[in-house]
């Protein structure tokens, strides 16, 4: 139903650096939103189907015993502003996270091995696809955790339970924090504190615009990741990590098509939001709205070919990627 009201649309890739502000796509398309702080909840609850990224299935399951140790990343500002794969909107302000298996949305309790500091961070989208990769944290979340400036951290992650459809979760995911004494604090556009301790951090007031442009926000956000990049030339686990990333196959423009039905265009995003970032614009039908749908960056692992794949087999077999 859903491939039958598409009509395809394409463009050319563009070729970028590993781990940098440009690799993390500043600036690609437009977003669902601007806002900098997206509205909470929206989505759907879902387990959701098997799938594969680059060969490797992935069974997304209840798992009310899952425990687990490895490397997180925070991932970057190309998603800000685009729909999860549970149909909420992801923001770099919330204190969220990507899980390739868990249900969305549910709660984990993340914990920094390095440093102690934990807090409970909620689970709406699907990533990341790297080996020893287990999550990927907003920058908020980052932040909480005191990693943001190193890029990755090994966490211990821990299923707490389903979370509520509706509702500003926030202040109650504040309150989680554990770990160290913490001073000072980013003070956000929803006015709540991140508690992180900003004496001497860049990174500071990264996402604590109030009123500002997406053109501002875009260059905030860049600016950071050009940071993020000259630290990685210190760190030999960023280093490790950038060596694995091809960038110029991230990068993509592959339309999925024209729909005039919102609902359809929502599910076919939802479809690709596990994979990658989908664009959102409007369109018109023989006079009437419509949506136009592009996919315009992969998350971390994935694969052109797993693109085209998803697309095939969502029955849009039309669909060439230049």
């Amino acid at each position: 139903m859903i491939a039958a009201c598409a009509t395809g649309g394409l463009g050319a890739t563009v070729k970028r650096g590993a781990f940098t502000s440009k690799e993390y796509g500043v600036g690609v398309s437009p977003r669902v939103t601007n806002n900098p702080n997206p509205p909470k909840g929206g989505g759907r609850y879902q387990v959701g189907q098997p799938y594969t990224v680059r060969g490797k299935t992935y069974v997304p399951q209840e798992d009310p015993n899952y425990r687990a140790v490895g490397n997180a990343s925070w991932y970057g500002s190309d998603f800000h502003g685009r729909r999860t794969a549970n149909g909420e909107i992801f923001s770099a302000n919330a204190i969220t996270g990507a899980h390739p298996t868990l249900p969305l949305p549910s709660y984990v309790r993340v914990t920094n091995q390095e440093n102690g500091r934990s807090i409970v961070v909620r689970v709406n989208d699907r990533g990341p696809y790297l080996p020893g990769r287990i999550m990927d944290l907003s920058h908020r979340a980052a932040e909480m955790l005191g990693y943001v400036n190193n890029g990755s951290a090994q966490v211990a992650v821990e299923y707490v339970g389903k979370a509520p459809l509706e509702g500003d979760d926030t202040r109650a995911l504040l309150a989680s924090y554990s770990g160290p004494a913490i001073t000072g604090g980013t003070r956000y556009a929803d006015n709540t504190n991140s508690l992180a301790d900003m004496a001497g951090n860049f990174f500071g007031n990264l996402f604590s615009y109030a009123d500002t442009t997406p053109e501002a926000q875009d260059q905030a956000i860049g600016t950071a990741f050009a940071a993020v990049n000259a630290m990685a030339t210190k760190s030999p686990d960023l280093q490790a990590w950038a060596s694995t990333v091809d960038a110029d196959a991230r990068t993509i423009k592959l339309g999925l098509g024209v729909f005039s039905d919102q609902a359809n265009a929502v599910a076919l995003a939802e479809q690709f939001a596990v994979i990658g970032s989908v664009q959102e614009e409007p369109a018109s039908v023989n006079g009437a709205p419509a949506t136009r749908l592009t996919l315009t960056y992969l998350k971390p692992g994935v694969a052109q070919e797993d693109a085209l794949n998803l697309a095939r087999k969502l029955g849009l077999n039309d669909i060439i990627l230049y």
